[in-house]
């Protein structure tokens, strides 16, 4: 009799457990006259060119701005497209959550299912791709911008190194690999799924890959060492880790939408990060309740944090800082912003 109580017990438990995790989350509420100020005076303070995004009405976005020169061209605006970097890697990773919700694929599905030819591919799962620990390894660069998703995947097979050592690496190869994985399980291109499961329920107006992007459509970058042709180069071999241009608007459409507005994925993402060196899982860095993640390709750096919880979020999209600075700026925005 005790047994089966304690089994009643442990079903209400587990119950209660489900329901709390399924419940619509609250909602942030907008940032204030002064936080915004206070934004507004650290973009000017540390001289940054670009637009901060923090909470709105519901779940629109206010923009602060900043403009270091009176150049219009380099003006850094909230619904221009925007090289999203490694902040893309948190949308192929909701996209392969999709097929695992889906039963197309499991966290300890091997990736020899659908690319053999990669050695030792036997024993690389996609968890292991999820939170780079796959032992993957390639830092090579075209000369000119690949060509199509069939080229870039064919480059990554080619450069691709497996050190067979499954530790903590950050290598854009993983999430390269996720977006190819996409493609095969889909049996459609990866850009096309982005567009079917993302920009079109949620109306993006502003998402396209890196070859259908004219230079005149973004903000022209500040550091004067970069040009076009590095831009296109870096984002064409970062296919699933980089491709995408984004406008600010949309990418905090997608992440409210998609990811703070999914506590199934969240909890999900949590639990697998908390069981790795890192913290990190599907895209994004964990601490506590906090979700975060920094991009950066040649001349242009953003970052992103939100409470996973309250969904209180801050991004930063700018043209004039290196890596550094940014990290340095993601830190204060966690501590100074977010109060973490």
């Amino acid at each position: 009799m005790k047994k089966i109580s304690l089994f009643f017990l442990l079903m209400l438990c587990s119950l209660g457990m489900s329901f709390a995790i399924a419940q619509p989350q609250a909602k942030a509420a907008p940032a204030n006259r002064q936080s915004q100020k206070q934004l507004e005076d650290y973009l000017k303070a540390h001289h940054i060119n670009g637009v901060m995004l923090v909470n709105g009405k519901g779940s629109q976005p206010i923009t602060i701005t900043h403009n270091e020169n009176a150049n219009q061209k380099q003006v850094v605006k909230a619904n221009q497209l925007f090289p999203i970097a490694s902040l893309q890697k948190i949308i192929t990773g909701t996209a392969i959550y999709q097929l695992r919700q889906k039963k197309q694929l499991d966290w300890d599905t091997p990736l020899n299912r659908y690319f053999p030819q990669v050695a030792g591919s036997e024993d690389i799962t996609v968890r292991e791709l999820m939170n780079h620990t796959s032992g993957l390894v390639n830092n090579d660069r075209p000369v000119m911008p690949l060509k199509g998703e069939k080229q870039q995947i064919a480059y990554m097979l080619k450069h691709l190194k497996n050190d067979h050592v499954h530790t903590w690496d950050y290598q854009d190869v993983d999430y390269e690999m996720l977006a190819a994985i996409v493609r095969k399980q889909t049996h459609t291109s990866y850009n096309t799924y982005l567009h079917q499961k993302f920009a079109q329920p949620l109306q993006f107006h502003q998402m396209k890959d890196f070859s259908e992007v004219a230079q005149k459509e973004v903000p022209q970058t500040m550091d004067r060492t970069v040009d076009w042709r590095q831009v296109t180069v870096t984002t064409s071999s970062d296919f699933g880790a980089g491709n995408l241009f984004m406008s600010p608007n949309d990418y905090w459409k997608f992440i409210y939408n998609e990811v703070l507005n999914n506590p199934k994925m969240t909890a999900e993402f949590y639990q697998q990060a908390a069981k790795q060196e890192v913290a990190y899982f599907g895209g994004v860095y964990f601490g506590g309740d906090i979700i975060r993640a920094n991009g950066s390709v040649p001349g242009y750096n953003c970052c992103f944090i939100a409470n996973y919880k309250t969904k209180k979020m801050v991004m930063l999209f700018t043209n004039n800082i290196d890596y550094l600075t940014l990290k340095s700026t993601s830190d204060d925005l966690l501590h100074n912003y977010m109060g973490d």
